[in-house]
């Protein structure tokens, strides 16, 4: 029964996302062919109608998303840190909190990925979801970054290195320690605006129905949790082929 339903809102989808692309005689194929299940199984017409009244719901609420905040995320440099080509053609927006595991674990993918392709431009949006204060300090790693990034952006390189290596949790101390290697402890008590830019983020990021970091979006798709180089390399791939 599951493996009938999937199949079943699998071709729905199908129609649905590339009807501008198919030739109508394949849409109209597909669709006998939905029709012809549905006839033959009507026990699982509740079940399509609802998850595909879902999918629906999702794609209205990501496009509404994408109209509210994709100007906020693809044209900011100075609220969101980016590297690699500034004017690359295939912009890689990461959701990242330099104190969740994984996203340090998917920092040194994204720093390869612009190496390979010249055309790659990375945007960071900071959202510090692990922790908005650090114990023993004034400001948790996001802010102190934005601030670097913001008033003194030939040390952010480092200092977005260093925040990203410390493990687990970053404390006022190793946030101090950061500051002082790199020349920025001006920013750990910086009184620039840097917490309206991160509460955009938290908007942008609740609105696109995102969970938790890392969460990429590049292609036209959206990536929630890490993913392996290999697998975001063939997504980067299939976006320059298009």
């Amino acid at each position: 029964m599951k493996y009938l339903l999937s199949t079943i809102l699998s071709l729905f989808l199908i129609v649905s996302a590339a009807s501008n692309a198919q030739q109508p005689s394949t849409q109209a194929q597909q669709l006998d062919q939905i029709n012809e299940l549905l006839e033959q199984n009507p026990e699982v017409i509740p079940s399509v109608l609802n998850s595909l009244q879902q999918y629906i719901s999702s794609k209205k609420t990501a496009e509404q998303a994408q109209r509210d905040h994709g100007q906020w995320l693809l044209d900011n440099d100075d609220a969101h840190p980016w590297f690699g080509n500034e004017n690359g053609t295939v912009p890689v927006i990461v959701f990242t909190d330099y104190d969740c595991p994984y996203c340090k674990r998917l920092e040194p993918h994204l720093q390869k990925l612009v190496e390979e392709f010249p055309q790659v431009k990375v945007i960071n949006v900071l959202v510090p979801l692990r922790q908005q204060s650090v114990q023993g300090g004034n400001l948790n790693p996001a802010n102190f970054a934005l601030n670097v990034w913001q008033n003194q952006p030939e040390q952010f390189a480092e200092v977005h290195d260093l925040l990203y290596k410390k493990n687990g949790l970053h404390t006022g101390k190793s946030l101090e320690q950061i500051a002082r290697k790199t020349g920025t402890r001006s920013q750990l008590d910086s009184p620039k605006a840097t917490p309206t830019v991160i509460e955009r983020n938290y908007r942008a990021f609740a609105d696109f129905q995102l969970r938790g970091t890392p969460a990429i979006m590049v292609g036209g798709q959206t990536i929630p949790g890490y993913i392996e180089y290999s697998e975001l390399k063939q997504i980067v791939q299939q976006t320059l082929a298009q």
